[in-house]
This record gives structure tokens, C-alpha cells and sequence, in this order.
């Protein structure tokens, strides 16, 4: 092979491409790093993306250029449902394929990457331009804008795009990316993408996802992919990507809800969202030398969260403190509206003056968007943060911290702490805590939720968390929750 071919080499076929391409500055080529499922998958639809870069394909068991009419004969797969857990590089090896689409197709390509929201498919970009940086020669003819890439030689192009289904309709990509397909909310925007898909014979579809929960459209899309014969489906049973420790699996383990573990590391299908707690934990926080306090100590600094709901849901003002690594109950009073007879908010100002007469060192916690008249009247008057009850973050935060410190009991309250009358039986915190679900956003963040039933409720468990966490991110304690939301690296694969 002469030398000019010799340096075109890595532009044949995405496989000689791994045998050069690097993750990092001093690291070893792509190809000594792959585990045996990475190479199955990239094997499996290699050849669609040689044929739509106008490229030769490679015999299955070597690394020979298939040429001539053998070569037309071919029929590659060009769809891919790839499923793994948590931490096995679906976006790093998307992206190095996209990379070389982008570099050695013989004529101009259009790609996209969909996800639920741009900053979700904003990762496979990202993650593009980490592999031009670090090896600029290869990828010297590529340019990065907000949301695209492009070849400025060729004209090819990825673009990234979000739930904005109208600017994918009447679209003619050759190739697309879907990726975390468990988290879009609505199929919408997958089924222009696939219909967009069908427009072209060559296009090159792959389907990027963890495991899901329920059985809706998502799981009809994975049990396609699973019988057609004309998809590559892949789905790994649990971690098995060798960066991924025990310790940090035990970790894993031991804060997150089993049901999200089990998703987002073994990989595994659940039926429906996940409960809090067990009643059995919730009972265990119960303690029977505690009683209600109408009034507090000098001594103690207190927290006092607030959240109001005038005619279906409860109103809830719960007050606690800090005793060393535990959250004390002080006090929780509910009211619960009738249909004659919605709450007002003079209850909750009301109360709000009651606490800070009886509670001679407390701070408040009120939702800044229902009771920001309240906040504006008594801002000057009393000691008054904003908790934005209706915001991912924050809720995130608050489920997960209030599981660990039920789970790990550094919470307590009083017997009988938030019950009301019901025709239902017991209704109390801790039953109201053991009824409820975690949902899970389609950015990986899981907050409180209750069914929709008309009995069951989640305010209380709802304004204990807010105060827990006020109290907890002034001085925080071992257990607080950790942050599953934020993207990582390990092995220079991306999460």
C-alpha cells in the first residue's frame, strides 16, 4: 500500500478507524480498549455506515476491503437498539461513529441526535469534539457550532435537536441517533424520526437507551427491535464494563431506591416506578418518647416549611430541628379541605405567626410561587427562604435526601405525627410515606409522587423533606442524598 493510500487508510472502514482514533492525548488507540460487547455492537451495523459513506465493506473476520460485485451484494443492518446500564460508553461510542461518518464520507451526509431535551443530546456533541480535540489530524476538517457539527470540506453535517417535533418532520437524514429513548416522554418526536428514517434506503437508525420502566411505547420499540430481523439488538444483563468497581456498585446500592438501581445498573425493566420506603422504615422513625411541641428552646435553631394547596390536596406546616446527625419532628399540622370548605391562605399566615411567636429561633420555607404574596408581606418580618416546590433539582434533592435519612433512621417524629380523620383507615405520615412513588424525569432525576386516586396524598412526606433538607444543607449530615443527575467519565468512556 503506497503512502497516499496508507494515510487515507483510517477513512475506509469505521473498524480501521478504531485501530488509530484515541480517547486521550498519551492513551492507547480505541481498539485496545474495547470490550467484547463494544465490539459486537460496532461490528454489527459497521457496514451500514460504510455503505452510506459510499465506503467498501469488510469481511465479517478480518480486515479486508470487500470490492466489486460481492461487495453490492451486501445487505448491512441499518438499524441498531443498544441497551446498556449505566456507565458503558453509549455516548462515547456513538460519537466516535459519527465522527468518522462525518470525516470519510465520499459525498455531503446529514445526520441527527434526538433526545428528550437538548441538553441531553448536547452530550453526543460534546463528546464529538473531545474526539476531534485529541486527534486533530484525523478530525482537522470538522467545525463545532451550538448544536451542530460540520465537515467544512464535504458539507456533511450532524445536527442536535430536542422534543421540537416540527423541526423533524419533513426532514431527510441519512443517519439518526436516539438516545436515552426511555426517558422521552411522548412518542412523538420518535415517530417522526422514524418515519424520516424510512425516506432514505440507506439511513443508518440507532437507538441508544438504559433500560425503562412500564410497558409503553418504549418497551413496543425495544420488543421490535428484539424479534425484527432486521434490527441488531443488544441489551447487557448488569454492569460489565471493568471501570465500573464493586465499591462503586455498593455505593450505588446502597443510596438509590432498589428500583432505580436496578435500572440504571443491572439494566433491568421495571414494571412500574418504585416506593420511598416500606411502612417497616417508616415505623422505625417513629419515637415514642417524642411528643408535639407547641413551643420550642432558645437553645435550637428551627426550620418551619409550609406547603399550601387551597381545595383538592392537604395543607401541611411542619416544624423541625437538628439534634446532631438526626432530624427531630417538632410538630405537623394538616388541614384538609372539603369541597365547601378549601383552605385559605389566612391559615397559613396565621400559623406562620403562631410558630414564630412559640419558636423563638426558626426560619420558614414557603413555596415561591403559591404564596408569593405571603413571602412579599411578611419578607421584613420574619426570616423567610424560597423553595421552588415544582422544580427538578430541588425535588430531586428532597426525595433523595429524605430516603437516605428514613432508610438510615437519622429521622424522628412523635406517635401519630400528621394524622387526620379518613374513611380509609389509618392515615398518617408514615402511611402516607409507604404509599409513595418515585418518578423518575426523563433527565434521570426522581421526585415524590402519589397515586391519583383520590385518597392518597404525598404533602406531608412533601414539606417534611423541605424542611429535612433546609436543615441538611446548612450543616449537612453523613447520609444526605447524592447526586445521580450529573454526567461522569471512567476509562475516558462517557456515562
Amino acid at each position: 500500500m503506497n503512502e497516499a493510500i496508507q494515510s487515507r487508510r483510517p477513512f475506509q472502514h469505521p473498524r480501521l478507524f478504531r485501530d488509530v482514533v484515541r480517547l486521550t492525548d498519551d492513551g492507547p488507540p480505541l481498539v485496545d480498549l474495547l470490550q467484547p460487547w463494544q465490539r459486537v455492537d460496532f461490528h454489527a451495523i459497521d457496514n451500514a455506515w460504510a455503505d452510506l459513506a459510499g465506503r467498501s465493506p469488510l469481511s465479517p473476520n478480518t480486515t479486508g476491503l470487500i470490492t466489486g460485485s460481492i461487495a453490492s451484494k451486501i445487505s448491512p443492518l441499518r438499524r441498531a437498539y443498544i441497551e446498556r446500564p449505566r456507565g458503558h460508553s453509549k455516548t462515547s461510542d456513538t460519537a466516535v461513529q459519527i465522527t468518522w461518518i462525518l470525516i470519510a464520507a465520499r459525498h455531503a451526509v446529514s445526520g441527527l441526535a434526538a433526545a428528550a431535551d437538548r441538553e441531553q443530546a448536547s452530550l453526543i456533541h460534546r463528546a464529538i469534539q473531545r474526539l476531534a480535540d485529541t486527534n486533530d489530524e484525523l478530525c482537522r476538517d470538522l467545525r463545532f457550532i451550538e448544536h451542530e457539527v460540520k465537515n467544512k470540506v464535504t458539507g456533511s453535517r450532524l445536527e442536535v435537536i430536542s422534543s421540537d417535533v416540527q423541526s423533524s418532520y419533513g426532514a431527510l437524514p441519512d443517519f439518526v441517533v436516539c438516545d436515552e429513548l426511555c426517558h422521552w416522554s411522548h412518542p412523538d418526536l420518535w415517530h417522526s424520526l422514524l418515519s424520516s428514517a424510512a425516506k432514505r434506503p440507506n439511513c443508518v437508525l440507532t437507538v441508544l437507551t438504559n433500560a425503562g420502566t412500564g410497558r409503553g411505547w418504549q418497551w413496543d420499540v425495544r420488543e421490535h427491535a428484539r424479534v425484527s430481523p432486521t434490527w441488531h439488538f443488544s441489551s447487557l444483563q448488569g454492569p460489565q464494563a471493568p471501570w465500573i468497581t464493586a465499591e462503586w456498585l455498593e455505593e450505588q446500592r446502597a443510596l438509590l431506591p432498589p428500583s432505580v438501581f436496578d435500572r440504571l445498573w443491572m439494566n433491568a425493566w421495571h414494571h412500574s416506578d418504585g416506593e420511598l420506603v416500606t411502612l417497616g422504615e417508616a415505623e422505625a422513625c417513629r419515637d415514642e418518647q417524642l411528643q408535639y411541641q407547641s413551643a420550642g428552646r432558645p437553645d435550637r435553631v428551627y426550620v418551619a416549611a409550609i406547603d399550601y394547596a387551597e381545595k383538592h390536596d392537604f395543607t401541611v406546616g411542619c416544624v423541625c430541628h437538628r439534634d446532631g446527625d438526626f432530624i427531630i419532628v417538632d410538630r405537623m399540622d394538616v388541614v384538609r379541605p372539603t369541597p365547601t370548605r378549601p383552605t385559605p391562605v389566612q391559615w397559613v399566615e396565621d400559623w406562620i405567626a403562631d410558630v414564630a411567636a412559640n419558636f423563638p429561633r426558626v426560619r420558614f420555607v414557603l413555596d415561591e410561587h403559591q404564596l408569593l404574596h405571603t413571602i412579599q408581606r411578611f419578607a421584613n418580618r420574619y426570616e423567610l427562604r424560597r423553595f421552588d416546590f415544582g422544580g427538578g433539582i430541588g425535588n430531586h434533592k428532597l426525595t433523595m435526601n429524605l430516603r437516605q435519612l428514613l432508610i438510615h433512621r437519622h429521622i424522628r417524629w412523635y406517635a401519630n405525627c400528621g394524622t387526620v380523620e379518613s374513611p380509609h383507615g389509618r392515615d398518617d405520615l408514615e402511611t402516607e410515606l409507604a404509599s409513595l412513588l418515585l418518578r423518575e424525569s426523563k433527565q434521570g432525576r426522581v421526585r415524590l409522587d402519589h397515586h391519583r386516586d383520590g385518597i392518597h396524598h404525598d404533602d406531608r412526606a412533601f414539606t417534611l423533606g423541605v424542611a429535612a433538607l433546609e436543615l441538611c444543607d446548612t450543616l449537612p449530615i453523613e447520609t444526605t442524598f447524592l447526586d445521580i443527575t450529573q454526567p461522569a467519565t471512567d476509562g475516558g468512556f462517557l456515562w
